[in-house]
């Protein structure tokens, strides 16, 4: 027997669900998995208070049993989650509607598929894009915490959208320990992505502007298991892009073509692809993140669905 094979089968007898099985769909755990997670967060208390050494980050390691009851938690709230939004009704969305239209009341939403973004009028003639949504991405948590407006976010394809009503985020997510965890993961993780946004949009060129965007759509697109090759649909025009960047459409056009002519990336009728994926990340790189910060995000990463 193979040492991983051997490990995986010592970690099932301590009620432990191997990392090998953490990767694959939360959605899909049936009730025995689900039953032995439970069992181990129920028991992390009383293992990390007989080992308070595994309850502290040393210098830039980062305790590899708090990674794991994380994880392990995150995935059964994100589990509840997902169960509440597929026990709700879809709903088709043409291009260009408001969420807010469409739904008819207060609420989060999850889109299925289609791309959608937030925006601001930034005057009468401009309307800056601050965020873009792609397929599996939750919509209106801050909303349910009166801090934005769902009317603010539109189609930008037609597709398919999930609802829950804001009495039911209260009462069946927020109430939840787990659930309300795996939200508060989901309200992270886009704090980041706009602290990154307003990070690049006010210190990168206008090439390294293009080369974050274009490679933050791959690799989220990626993570969802939504592409597998180098080649993905953009529904933005130059105009949008040139809003979400802070860019005239004129330049926005001068470095696609600069990109393309260099063989790094090809913006063609709403078609990316990427030619060169090093080069590309050369350009999008920013400063690294701290090494402790960059283990936990890497552990956690397939089971927060980024």
């Amino acid at each position: 027997m193979s040492r991983s094979t051997s490990s995986e089968a010592s970690g099932r007898d301590n009620g432990t669900v191997p990392a090998s099985e953490l990767a694959g769909d939360p959605v899909n755990l049936d009730e025995v998995r689900v039953a032995k997670l439970g069992r181990k967060i129920d028991r992390a208390p009383e293992l990390l208070q007989s080992n308070p050494v595994s309850l502290t980050a040393t210098g830039e390691q980062l305790s590899v049993p708090v990674v794991s009851k994380l994880s392990d938690e995150l995935t059964l709230g994100r589990r509840t989650v997902n169960e509440v939004f597929h026990s709700s009704s879809s709903r088709p969305l043409e291009r260009g509607v408001p969420l807010a239209a469409a739904s008819g009341g207060e609420g989060i939403y999850r889109l299925r598929t289609g791309w959608a973004c937030q925006f601001r009028d930034w005057s009468t003639d401009r309307r800056i894009i601050v965020d873009v949504y792609l397929p599996g991405d939750v919509i209106g948590l801050d909303t349910i915490l009166r801090t934005q407006r769902s009317e603010q976010v539109v189609t930008l394809t037609s597709g398919t959208i999930e609802m829950i009503p804001a009495q039911d985020v209260l009462t069946k997510l927020f109430a939840d320990r787990l659930a309300a965890l795996y939200i508060a993961r989901l309200l992270c993780q886009r704090q980041r992505r706009v602290e990154r946004y307003l990070a690049a949009v006010s210190s990168l060129d206008a090439r390294s502007r293009l080369a974050m965007m274009m490679l933050d759509f791959y690799t989220r697109l990626r993570r969802r298991r939504l592409l597998t090759g180098l080649v993905y649909d953009l529904p933005l025009t130059q105009l949008q892009i040139g809003n979400y960047l802070g860019l005239t459409v004129v330049h926005v056009n001068r470095i696609l073509r600069a990109l393309r002519d260099e063989q790094i990336v090809n913006l063609e009728k709403h078609c990316v692809t990427i030619l060169d994926l090093s080069r590309l990340t050369g350009l999008a790189q920013t400063a690294m993140a701290s090494p402790s910060a960059y283990i936990a995000e890497h552990a956690l990463r397939e089971v927060a669905n980024l």
